[in-house]
């Protein structure tokens, strides 16, 4: 490993410890703004902070990103974005650089780990056993109700890392979330993002792209567009890699 990488490395080791310091500091102000001025005004502090945090992550550690297509963005929250999922990246990398407080649809898993749990709560995240039907079917109908509220969600159908520049077959139980009655999807492609570090096995410097795509507007679609959406935004996806 060069001296860059070994660098990188041992600061991205600091830069976690700095994390699990700085978080509980982060919300000491967001629960002061949400005790004096309201949940709206303590959801706006939370969704800039995320953002900072993870915008400069990305500048820490030489990772470029190249935002394409934020005029296709509409102003209303009742979105559900769909994306393909290349790495561990991906998360921070549409925090950082969505302009929109979101969450996400995610394993359970990442709910053990200290702070990034608390991060994950205070977005609005919802998370998910995959093993266990039933609760799949929950999360699914809460995450749903959640965008009817206004509150964007985030869906990776393809229900794990592709590790890669390809993309693995969707799942279509996670489309259910599209199920509102005002709900805007919005296809969105992550393009580099697994160089990061699923390419290498070590954080490594890289550019990645996030385009956003236009919104599709469930509500006007009929029954059978609305069972060959699925396929149109993985289409809608795949060109933007």
């Amino acid at each position: 490993m060069g001296f860059k990488l070994r660098f990188i490395n041992i600061a991205f080791v600091l830069y976690v410890f700095g994390m699990a310091v700085f978080t509980p500091v982060m919300f000491v102000p967001a629960l002061l703004i949400y005790l004096t001025a309201g949940v709206q005004a303590s959801n706006h502090y939370i969704h800039r902070a995320g953002a900072f945090y993870a915008r400069h992550l990305f500048s820490v550690f030489g990772i470029k990103v190249k935002l394409k297509g934020i005029e296709n963005l509409p102003e209303t929250n009742n979105i559900c974005f769909v994306s393909n999922h290349q790495g561990a990246a991906d998360i921070p990398l549409i925090v950082g650089f969505i302009p929109k407080k979101v969450g996400f649809i995610a394993k359970k898993e990442l709910g053990r780990i200290p702070f990034l749990n608390l991060w994950m709560k205070a977005l609005g995240c919802i998370l998910i056993d995959r093993k266990d039907f039933r609760q799949s079917l929950k999360v699914i109908e809460k995450g749903a109700h959640q965008i009817d509220r206004g509150h964007p969600m985030v869906i990776f159908p393809e229900g794990t890392r592709s590790r890669s520049s390809g993309m693995g077959n969707f799942k279509a139980g996670a489309f259910k979330l599209l199920a509102g009655t005002h709900t805007l999807a919005i296809p969105l492609t992550i393009d580099g993002a697994f160089r990061m570090f699923e390419e290498t096995g070590i954080i490594t410097p890289a550019a990645i792209c996030l385009t956003i795509h236009p919104a599709i507007d469930v509500s006007k679609l009929n029954s059978q567009e609305k069972r060959e959406l699925p396929e149109r935004i993985y289409q809608q996806i795949i060109k933007g890699l």
